[in-house]
């Protein structure tokens, strides 16, 4: 068993399972999440059979090593993860600040902010147009997405995120304009705090600041 094997939803369970305060229960709660068991089947296991399990679990005290996916498949469904900040509608940014207040329950609606569908034609996946009235159906499909391809790709897109909107300052906040100057401030520093403190950080170029100030302050 390992980090790969887990969806979403999985991961979510584990976190909260954590939470339990005697060792025996939380180790009964593992068994059960990383095998899709009810309580009664962890229960009629064998001690044989239990030690089996509980050995399965070793891979939670290992770090979770991955990189980001351009695409993640679930469902016989394909996304496409959007990384370059600028191809993103500015309000898919400011929804994400709403899950911020719990990350790792939200983990699967953040992917979906951060994803397009594609479709699949007789010449191959070709993406599809992004509908926000299908961002719980996107969300609930990442839900069942490998663990580690949705983590590790949100990890590196909230990062290049960061850095973007401290770069672009400005121009974010002339987008927010109608909502005053002092909401948009307000509305910039809960973006910037999203992510601080609860993904580990994501070893990064200092030449990807020069390249998006490049980019973001062309003229053509």
């Amino acid at each position: 068993m390992n980090w790969k094997d887990l969806n979403v939803f999985q991961y979510q369970q584990i976190v909260e399972a954590n939470k339990i305060e005697h060792p025996l229960d939380r180790v009964d709660r593992f068994i059960g999440i990383i095998n899709g068991w009810t309580a009664n089947q962890v229960d009629s296991l064998s001690v044989q059979e239990y030690n089996d399990q509980a050995k399965r679990l070793d891979f939670l005290n290992k770090d979770i090593e991955g990189k980001p996916v351009k695409y993640i498949n679930v469902n016989k469904k394909r996304y496409k993860c959007i990384y370059d900040v600028r191809k993103l509608h500015a309000a898919r940014y400011i929804e994400s600040k709403h899950f911020q207040t719990d990350l790792v329950g939200n983990l699967h609606k953040l992917a979906a902010s951060m994803i397009v569908p594609m479709k699949k034609t007789l010449i191959g996946w070709k993406d599809d147009s992004y509908d926000a009235s299908k961002h719980e159906e996107y969300a609930q499909d990442m839900l069942e997405a490998r663990f580690i391809d949705v983590y590790h790709s949100i990890v590196f897109f909230y990062h290049v995120y960061r850095i973007w909107i401290e770069v672009s300052r400005a121009y974010l906040i002339m987008e927010m304009e109608t909502k005053g100057t002092a909401e948009a401030e307000k509305a910039l520093a809960d973006l910037l705090s999203i992510m601080d403190g609860n993904i580990p950080p994501h070893k990064l170029q200092n030449t990807i600041v020069s390249r998006l100030t490049k980019h973001i302050n062309y003229q053509p």
